[in-house]
This record gives structure tokens, sequence and C-alpha cells, in this order.
């Protein structure tokens, strides 16, 4: 029984020099912060109810909206034309009636290493958006400068 003590313990201390040892060497490539804090794309949708369900409920359902937008990087201002596309499967024409510019979901891609939070007053992305008012949201790059970014819905096609 102690000989079987004695390898169980020798066993554990072997893996546990494994756990805590590390892999990381010395002298890695330093890479320099990322210093960009820009907004690149804008993406809208209208999210519903899907006919598919689990557990019986709905499954939430999208439709991306069609966007042209003008990028102003100096002003740091971003103006969006959405236009509803037309019905097509779930997105029922009962269903693009119910589009409307003050509940839509914004998606934003932003530039590598960033981090973005909307400005008081402004929804947090992942939540739905009344678009009917500019949208402000701080960017901020890996090295900690901040930009603040306007998103202006200049026009609503449903």
């Amino acid at each position: 029984m102690k000989l079987k003590i004695k390898h169980i313990a020798f066993l554990m201390m072997v893996l546990s020099l494994g756990l805590f040892s590390s892999c990381l060497k010395k002298g890695l490539t330093d890479y320099p912060l990322f210093d960009t804090n820009e907004i690149t794309l804008v993406n809208v949708e209208h999210r519903f109810n899907g006919t598919s369900t689990q557990y019986d409920q709905p499954l939430v359902a999208y439709q991306k909206l069609t966007i042209a937008q003008q990028i102003d990087k100096v002003n740091s201002t971003i103006n969006v034309q959405i236009t509803v596309p037309a019905a097509n499967g779930q997105f029922t024409d009962a269903e693009k009636a119910k589009v409307s510019q003050s509940k839509l979901w914004l998606y934003l891609n932003i530039s590598t290493a960033a981090s973005i939070t909307p400005v008081p007053g402004t929804p947090k992305l992942g939540d739905p958006t009344d678009a009917t008012k500019p949208l402000k949201y701080i960017v901020t790059a890996a090295n900690g400068a901040a930009r603040t970014w306007t998103i202006n819905v200049t026009a609503f096609n449903p």
C-alpha cells in the first residue's frame, strides 16, 4: 500500500511540474500597440421572430438592410442611407412593413485591437437602436487614443 501511495505522489509531482511550467521563452518579439481608432463599416439589420422554433419558442431571424455610406475620417462622421430590401423567405411583406428606423440593430467594423463604447444616450451595440437621431460611439485604439464617431442616418427607404 505504501508503494502505491509513493507512485501516486510521484505521478502527481510530475504532472504538477508540467502544469506550472511555461512554454513561453524570453526574447519574444514586442509588437507596437495599434494606434488606429476608426469605424470602417456600418451594417444594419432588422430582427424578428422567425418561423422556426426551439423549445416551443420562436428563433430570432434577421434581415440585413441595404446600406450606402460616406465615411468622413477628418470629422469622424459616417452618413448612412438605409434601404429595406424586398420581401423574401421568412422576411414577408407583413414583416417588411414592421421595419422602422426607430428600431434597428447596428453592427460595426472597427480598427484592429480597438474597443468601442456608446456615448451616454446612444444604445450599446447589440441592443435595438433608434436611428432617427445621431448615434455616437467612442472608439479607443489599443494604445489608448480615443476618438468619438457620429453615425447619421440621412435617408431611410422602407
